[in-house]
């Protein structure tokens, strides 16, 4: 499986999720010369075996106990949010065995890393860490057993002995020096993305990391957006769900998105309210911009619909709020925004024109407090 291919289309949802579990991890080549020369092969071997690991469960996601279009056969054609207010019980169980299926097998490698301890070609876990490691990777929404998991490691080479006297041998058939990086890995700050960067020192991620994984024409809006932002002098900040958020003079101005537990995407969420401002001073500042962006703005705005809250997932709050004779309502925010699922190249002047707008909005908020 080639995970540099830009693959728009999957034959589940769990399919999505491994693929852009592998594109999220950054190329060796970015990533290792950071490292010590002395740990750099192994930095290579763990690699290796985690992108082979990624491509043969993709191949084949029973073979690893990953529910494969049970998702899909439960939706059976119905949108997400329709199936979601119906038996949203059953909803959030599919779809959590759906987005976080690879993940524990991930989180396995890592406690290996973090709880074992490197001896050879072999990392050694005591009888106390074994059973602990059994109890973190067999969760409600993945109970898949220790031993499962293990069988389907198997397929990749990584190999669980269990001697007499107790605890656990793992060694891996392909990539036998695999585990120093691993337990260097697992014991900074860069395990969540798998770069190397944060063995060699300090490191965090940033922006880049998380336009990374973008398709080409994906990363070029973002980065175009992003730049746009740096060049107002904007601060920024990173949260859990893969978004950069935007902030200037204290105020929120937008949020780049680039994905959630199953796949990446790219959206683009510039803010038209915040809790603070006066919907007339909104709609004013935007009344004075040419017919065309006010439209495609007017026609760019989220809030609620009827059943639920398109920025903050709850259901809708049943405020209003008219902008230029446009009804909308809240979330339970209390925000509305300009969305872009995917913004194409032709949507970046827009964008930019109105992130000005919201500056200005701002601006003119700020002096008028003054005042």
């Amino acid at each position: 499986m080639d995970f540099t291919v830009e693959q728009h289309a999957f034959p589940s949802a769990v399919h999505e999720n491994i693929y852009w579990k592998a594109r999220s991890i950054p190329p060796l080549s970015r990533t290792h010369e950071a490292v010590d020369p002395a740990l750099r092969e192994s930095c290579a071997a763990l690699h290796g075996f985690v992108m082979a690991m990624l491509a043969d469960m993709y191949i084949d996601p029973g073979a690893y106990h990953l529910p494969a279009g049970k998702l899909e056969e439960f939706l059976g054609g119905r949108s997400v949010h329709e199936v979601k207010r119906e038996q949203p019980a059953r909803f959030k169980t599919l779809y959590g065995q759906a987005s976080h299926g690879v993940s524990q097998y991930m989180h396995l490698l890592f406690w290996l890393g973090y709880g074992g301890s490197v001896e050879g070609g072999a990392v050694l876990v005591s009888a106390e860490m074994l059973q602990n490691i059994a109890r973190r990777v067999s969760t409600s929404v993945s109970p898949i057993k220790l031993e499962k998991r293990m069988e389907a490691l198997g397929r990749a080479g990584l190999v669980m002995e269990t001697p007499p006297s107790g605890g656990a041998r793992f060694t891996s058939r392909d990539y036998p020096g695999m585990f120093p990086a691993l337990a260097a890995l697992a014991g900074s700050k860069g395990f969540e993305f798998f770069d190397f960067r944060a063995v060699g020192g300090a490191w965090k991620p940033g922006h880049d990391e998380f336009f990374a994984p973008l398709f080409a024409a994906q990363r070029e809006v973002a980065y175009a957006v992003h730049d746009f932002a740096m060049q107002r002098k904007m601060r920024v900040t990173l949260n859990a769900n893969w978004g950069v958020l935007y902030h200037l003079k204290g105020r929120h101005i937008m949020t780049i998105k680039t994905g959630d537990d199953i796949g990446r995407f790219l959206s683009v969420n510039v803010v038209a309210k915040d809790k603070t401002d006066v919907v007339e001073v909104v709609g004013e500042r935007l009344g004075r911009e040419p017919p065309e962006l006010r439209e495609l703005a007017l026609n760019r705005l989220s809030g609620c619909d009827a059943n639920r809250c398109l920025n903050c997932s709850t259901f809708a709050s049943g405020r209003y709020v008219t902008i230029l004779d446009r009804r909308h309502q809240m979330c339970g925010e209390g925000v509305i925004r300009y969305d872009w699922r995917d913004p194409a190249p032709a949507d970046i002047a827009a964008i930019k024109r109105l992130i000005a707008v919201r500056c200005e909005v701002i601006d003119e908020a700020l002096t008028a407090n003054k005042g």
